[in-house]
């Protein structure tokens, strides 16, 4: 989880936890990188514009700040959940 906003990123992480994800924080992209969240399966965006660097295997979910709660775990699913033949 990558937000500037301190309250907006111990929201969104603290539910997809409740929901049963690990989540790493992070304030910015600079932040999140060289640390174990560069390894993430899944990396969220909270109002941010971050171009994928050079390896990055992760896929990305953008989500503007106010989006309620569900909508962000609908979308995590949605890139995160097996899919049959896969």
């Amino acid at each position: 989880m990558i937000a500037d906003d301190p309250k907006a990123r111990e929201i969104y992480a603290r539910v997809l936890e409740f929901v049963g994800y690990e989540v790493r924080r992070a304030a910015t992209f600079v932040e999140a990188l060289g640390t174990s969240t560069s390894d993430a399966d899944l990396i969220v965006l909270c109002n941010r514009a971050t171009l994928a660097y050079p390896g990055q295997a992760a896929k990305v979910v953008r989500i503007p700040e106010g989006t309620p709660p569900d909508v962000l775990v609908a979308n995590v699913y949605q890139r995160l959940a097996p899919r049959p033949g896969r």
